[in-house]
């Protein structure tokens, strides 16, 4: 089975094909090192770019087209698509969506700069610039073929590389990757760092509900359910724990409430 990887910028989805390249002998199939380059080579940013493929889709039908081809003519091969739509266009993949609190993003972006196109004043613009930029890419798709990418529905496996090692996070999805070839599940498996998700409600207020319920406002994750539970994870110092969608009418705690949560637990949340 084939492996599909998109995700939030800046989560680490190169790092994780090269370890899967090197660990496990998958051919990797790129097409945001296409995307970069065609920039390049226009003299423009790689939002701008994508700016002006919402009027023109013909380099998304290409990168598509080749995407479709290859799964289905190399359907035993080893082969790990790193590209935003694969999911939708490859026919049988282990779809991953790999997430990231958005200041670390713009941190990891600062600290191992692409190029003159991607640079930044500071963390908070590049967080600014990178989310504005993983929107207009996702109107595009939304616009060229009527699926939301950011949608956690779409896939197997939501992996959160937030507060993770790029050991622990490659473990971690082959871990998932196998038990999904012997008992394939329906929905996503969501496996979050807990320190990366926000609380909704006072401490003193948390909930006891054991199963950990979430939603994602504006690439962060919120806690609907499961309070104590997290805080039992963040106790224990675990790198991951389960998660699951759920619905809910919630708001980030203040800044006051927050700096309790991380009194409690001795953690720091990004913020």
């Amino acid at each position: 089975m084939h492996i599909s990887i998109a995700g939030k910028l800046g989560s680490g989805k190169s790092t994780i094909c090269k370890a899967l390249q090197q660990d496990h002998g998958f051919e990797i199939y790129s097409t945001g090192a296409v995307q970069r380059e065609v920039a390049k080579e226009m003299g423009i940013s790689t939002l701008e770019l994508n700016q002006r493929m919402m009027s023109d889709p013909a380099l998304d039908h290409v990168i598509d087209d080749a995407v479709a081809k290859i799964s289905r003519e190399r359907p035993d091969d080893p082969i790990l698509f790193d590209s935003r739509m694969a999911w939708h266009f490859a026919e049988r993949t282990f779809k991953i969506f790999v997430v990231i609190d958005p200041l670390i993003a713009a941190q990891r972006v600062m600290a191992n700069p692409r190029g003159s196109e991607e640079t930044y004043q500071d963390v908070y613009e590049a967080r600014d610039k990178l989310l504005e930029r993983g929107r207009v890419e996702n109107a595009r798709f939304r616009e060229i073929y009527q699926v939301d990418n950011f949608d956690y529905r779409n896939y197997d496996l939501i992996l959160d590389t937030s507060y993770a090692t790029p050991a622990e996070v490659c473990d971690t999805l082959w871990a998932a990757y196998e038990a999904y070839q012997e008992a394939p599940w329906d929905g996503p498996r969501m496996m979050l760092c807990p320190r990366s998700l926000y609380p909704t409600l006072p401490l003193a207020e948390a909930d006891g509900n054991e199963t950990v319920g979430i939603t994602a406002r504006d690439g962060r994750h919120l806690i609907v359910h499961g309070h104590k539970a997290v805080g039992e994870a963040l106790r224990r110092g675990d790198v991951y724990l389960r998660a699951e969608l759920a619905e809910g009418d919630v708001a980030r705690v203040s800044d006051a409430e927050l700096a309790a949560y991380e009194a409690a637990y001795g953690i720091h949340y990004a913020k």
